[in-house]
């Protein structure tokens, strides 16, 4: 694992300890519990990475005074602390890790789901208390009842696959998940959250709280439900109006509520603390030792990325990545930031619009090209004096404030190659400059285009990029000066122009160490060559 011995990251909440000790291995670390909101913005200034969970607020007011910030890892999914826009704008990348706890969160939504319904808890209390009887604890099976999920993401579909196999018939309502997922997880899909509500015997819910979510089960949406349904929520405090559901249970209307999330946490009293038909957690969802490790491993793989300049899969204010997706585009990210960076060193000059042209069947999905869109656009900005600092959460931003022009386009013709990338560079007096790239066999970079130059060389180490005419006794002089100042060759490529109507051609050598400035200046003298730069990836 690679070293960054001068990134300081501060661990500000609870973080398996074999996780801490092996961040560690890679940087300084400092962690710090239970800090005051004075504590944290007074050492905030010196830490280029922050772990959370979901008590530090990350707001304007931390991210102003962390002037060093370049990552927040939210160890877990939720991000209500965090202010997004606020750290976008900032070039802060922000991560969670929605994947980690995705299967504690359904399995205790299905323990709620089971402990409501027979009514264990309550069962428990009474015996332990030395009492016995079963009438009043009479409960409802699972067995051939409905299940009406809110939210088919990845916990709701978790949930459907394991109330499958409890014989329940399940519906679902997501007016954002597309309906192959429905058919997928043989899930019925619902067009309204009031056809579920009315044909539900149980009831879940797995959204984010949002203000189109919050409270958007309340007395209204309780009215239409069976006489005594059964609710549970794992996901977010506040998604079920806590005050409703006491009248519902006041009522009978509700028979039951497993409730792992509050409106308010902690808190030692609640009115729904008095029914016994309520069974309540404290925000458990992803309380289990596997969970735990997963966060850690998961929320400092990010955050060491986002450190290291490389892609975050999880970072919430960039396109995110599946796992699937971000296996399948590793090679063409690292080939789209090669690509974005050749461009800036080769021409350098001012940007109007920036195309990215993917051909193949790799790439075939929208998300994947606005992530490679985003990766060459780090590329043709970064270093540059206009616009500061870049990472791949603040490029599209940049890039929209000094008026640059993007465009994603995904063609189904390659030509010769299985995949190609095209990147078309409108400059600001109109030219356009082309560089193509492809990865052969799933693995290999490799830029096939520069400028009208059809020319195939590895996008990697320190190059020598070479225009001149296409005339004899050009490359035997550049190559002898090379070795004349102890730079070693260690591969060349040259290339006509598509259109070779000005006779021009290009050479790219690769070398093992720095060219002099001397040795520079010596083949520029020659009136064949046009120009030289040194390019480093």
């Amino acid at each position: 694992m690679e070293l960054l011995n001068n990134a300081r990251i501060l661990v500000a909440e609870l973080l398996d300890e074999e996780m801490v000790e092996r961040l560690k291995t890679t940087c300084r670390v400092d962690v710090k519990y239970k800090l005051s909101r004075e504590e944290i913005l007074n050492i905030i200034p010196d830490y280029a990475g922050l772990i959370v969970r979901s008590e530090t607020v990350v707001d304007k007011e931390l991210l102003d005074a962390a002037v060093n910030l370049r990552v927040v890892g939210r160890a877990g999914s939720g991000l209500d602390n965090i202010d997004i826009a606020y750290a976008t704008q900032k070039g802060v990348i922000v991560c969670n890790t929605p994947e980690s706890n995705v299967v504690s969160a359904a399995e205790h939504t299905m323990g709620l789901l089971l402990a409501s319904s027979r009514n264990i808890p309550w069962a428990d209390r009474f015996i332990k208390s030395g009492e016995w009887g079963r009438t009043q604890f009479e409960g409802s099976e699972l067995y051939g009842k409905t299940l009406g999920i809110i939210g088919l993401g990845r916990i709701g579909g978790l949930v459907s696959q394991r109330a499958r196999g409890f014989a329940m018939r399940v519906i679902a309502y997501d007016p954002y998940i597309p309906d192959s997922r429905f058919t997928n997880l043989n899930v019925e899909k619902k067009a309204t959250l009031g056809e579920l509500l009315q044909e539900a015997d149980f009831i879940t819910i797995h959204a984010p709280r949002t203000a189109e979510t919050l409270n958007m089960i309340s007395d209204g949406q309780i009215t239409l439900m069976k006489q005594g349904v059964r609710l549970v929520n794992c996901a977010r405090g506040g998604l079920f109006d806590e005050d409703a559901l006491y009248r519902g249970l006041a009522t009978g209307h509700i028979a039951s509520v497993g409730i792992d999330t509050w409106l308010e946490e902690p808190q030692k009293s609640h009115p729904l603390y008095e029914f016994d038909t309520v069974v309540g957690t404290p925000h458990l969802g992803a309380s289990t030792f596997e969970a735990s490790k997963r966060v850690g491993e998961e929320v400092i793989a990010e955050v060491l990325a986002g450190l290291r300049g490389e892609i975050v899969k999880n970072a919430v204010n960039i396109p995110s990545l599946s796992e699937q997706s971000f296996t399948k585009l590793q090679t063409f990210i690292r080939l789209a930031e090669q690509m974005g960076n050749l461009y800036r060193q080769v021409r350098r000059r001012s940007v109007k619009k920036v195309e990215i042209v993917f051909a193949g069947q790799e790439i075939d999905e929208p998300e994947d090209a606005k992530i490679l869109s985003l990766v060459a656009l780090k590329g043709i900005l970064e270093g540059s004096m206009t616009v500061g600092n870049v990472n791949f959460v603040n490029a599209g931003l940049l890039a929209e404030q000094i008026g640059i022009e993007i465009k994603e386009t995904i063609s189904l013709g390659q030509g010769d190659y299985r995949n190609l990338i095209r990147l078309i560079v409108t400059e600001s007096d109109g030219a356009e400059f082309v560089i193509a790239g492809t990865v052969l066999e799933h693995k290999h970079p490799r830029i096939v285009q520069v400028g009208d130059f059809p020319i195939v060389f590895i996008p990697e180490g320190k190059l020598a990029y070479i225009p001149h005419k296409n005339v004899p006794g050009v490359i035997g002089p550049v190559t002898t000066t090379m070795g004349e100042y102890g730079v070693n060759i260690s591969r060349m490529v040259t290339s006509s122009g598509i259109n070779n109507a000005l006779n021009d051609s290009i050479m790219v050598l690769g070398l093992d160490n720095d060219v002099p400035q001397e040795a520079i200046d010596r083949c520029l003298q020659m009136d064949e060559i046009y120009e030289m730069r040194i390019i480093s990836f």
